[in-house]
């Protein structure tokens, strides 16, 4: 009996032993039945031609799926999904509409995975490759000469005028007398004075007062402080030239005409040297306009009616490429007017900077840009000199955009540099602007210039906006 079940527990043992080593031959299962593991996905209609295939990246963690930036042309109302599951699982849905109107970049939809009554769901995200426009504002390159760092002969009230055309700022300093800087040099932090020939600049209550830059030439006025006194405008070539009387006007002798013509001054001239000048007289009821053919024929000039609102703080700019202008005064809102500054639509004061003047349109990178520079006119007055630009690309027209930003929630400028000081009762301020192009001709760099009486002077520069990376 012994012997027997001595024998029959050795039997078990070795049946035990022949499970075990039976077990061990079979591979274990790794993705146990009805799961729902997402391994891979992709969309594989993108692209213009529906043929392009573009592989997702999977946040297991966060349970978010992202695609590469997908190309405007894509189909996005029909995407077809491919990806792959655990064994019997499915994709809910394998076609995902993920339409967006123009201003949407990117959608994010759910994307369920079933498997028999199982489930999971992750968030799956698809953006569009939206071409960037216009300047990357968040990267400045800024030459101050204003606040702490203020150019000299700002001060006063003796430097009332300035302007910049890329390689000089013309500073139109009654301290020391009207002078180029080289922006070059204004880059190293140098001031070297080029000073202009002054031989037969003459006459007026002040012989030079306003200023400007065109086609690397040079034009500054007098002030004529009375009708008795002479408006004279003078030209120099190139920065060593010998001025050139190219207008000697006598204002008495023009039906209309302002009492006082000098105190600001608006350059408008193209690339051919046609063109306006404009003079609002310091009452602001009457602008003149003279007409300039080939950079320094003046002919004869025009009377325009001003607005009250205008103050003598005030220019008119045209927009370039159009017979559109933009003027702008200390109580005038910014205007787009004709070249007889026929109104066409005037903005609302309150979306923009306090006292915004000096008001330049224009076009970088395929995106519409307005800057302006606050005032500052008056003791009194609450506004903080600034040069500041705003975006107007939305709408087709100039008109259109304007009405656009003023009827949107959003009236935040682009970019805005604080030039600091206190209010005065000469704050004149002026803007210009540059666009740098690449070796193709295409916009590289804007560059912005502003200027206000006591305040002094910068120079900013923007690079192209750049996409970003996925």
């Amino acid at each position: 009996m012994y012997k027997l079940i001595r024998n029959i527990g050795f039997l078990a043992v070795l049946l035990g032993l022949s499970l075990v080593s039976c077990d061990e031959d079979y591979p274990k299962s790794h993705i146990a039945p009805y799961d729902t593991e997402l391994l891979s996905i992709k969309i594989t209609n993108a692209g213009a031609d529906g043929n392009t295939v573009v592989e997702g990246t999977i946040d297991e963690d966060n349970k978010i799926i992202n695609f590469p930036r997908l190309d405007m042309t894509t189909n996005f109302s029909a995407l077809n999904l491919d990806a792959k599951l655990s064994d019997g699982a499915t994709l809910q849905n394998s076609v995902l509409d993920f339409s967006m109107d123009e201003e949407t970049a990117s959608k994010t939809l759910v994307l369920r995975i079933v498997n028999q009554k199982r489930y999971k769901e992750y968030f799956i995200r698809v953006r569009k490759r939206i071409p960037v426009y216009g300047a990357d504002f968040e990267k400045p390159t800024v030459y101050d000469f204003s606040g702490d760092n203020i150019y000299s002969d700002y001060g006063s009230q003796l430097t009332r005028c300035a302007s910049y055309d890329g390689e000089h700022v013309l500073i139109v300093s009654r301290k020391t007398a009207p002078h180029l800087l080289k922006v070059s040099d204004l880059k190293k932090g140098e001031t070297k004075p080029i000073m202009l020939d002054l031989t037969g600049v003459t006459g007026g209550t002040f012989s030079y007062n306003m200023g400007a830059l065109a086609n690397g030439h040079v034009y500054i006025a007098s002030l004529s402080g009375s009708q008795a006194s002479p408006l004279k405008i003078y030209y120099w070539d190139t920065p060593t030239s010998k001025p050139e009387v190219i207008a000697d006007i006598k204002v008495s002798d023009i039906p209309g005409a302002g009492n006082r013509h000098g105190d600001n001054i608006s350059v408008n001239i193209d690339k051919n040297g046609n063109g306006f000048i404009f003079f609002g007289d310091n009452a602001s009821t009457k602008f003149l306009r003279l007409t300039v053919s080939n950079h320094k024929t003046i002919g004869e000039p025009k009377v325009l009616t001003s607005s009250a609102d205008a103050t003598m703080v005030t220019n008119v700019y045209r927009i370039e490429d159009t017979d559109q202008y933009v003027w702008a005064g200390v109580r005038l809102p910014v205007t787009l007017v004709d070249e007889s500054l026929g109104s066409k639509y005037a903005m609302n004061k309150s979306n923009l900077e306090t006292e915004a003047v000096a008001p330049r349109i224009f076009t970088f990178n395929e995106e519409r840009y307005l800057i302006v520079c606050s005032a500052g006119q008056g003791s009194a007055s609450k506004a903080t000199p600034s040069l500041v630009v705003y975006n107007l690309t939305k709408g087709s027209t100039v008109a259109e955009a304007m009405q656009k930003f003023d009827e949107g929630d959003n009236h935040n400028p682009d970019y805005k540099f604080i030039l600091g000081g206190s209010g005065n009762g000469a704050a004149l301020a002026q803007t210009d602007y540059l666009i740098e192009k690449d070796e193709n001709g295409k916009d590289a760099k804007l560059c912005i210039f502003g200027s206000r009486t006591d305040s002094g002077f910068v120079i900013c520069e923007f690079p192209i906006k750049q996409e970003e990376e996925d």
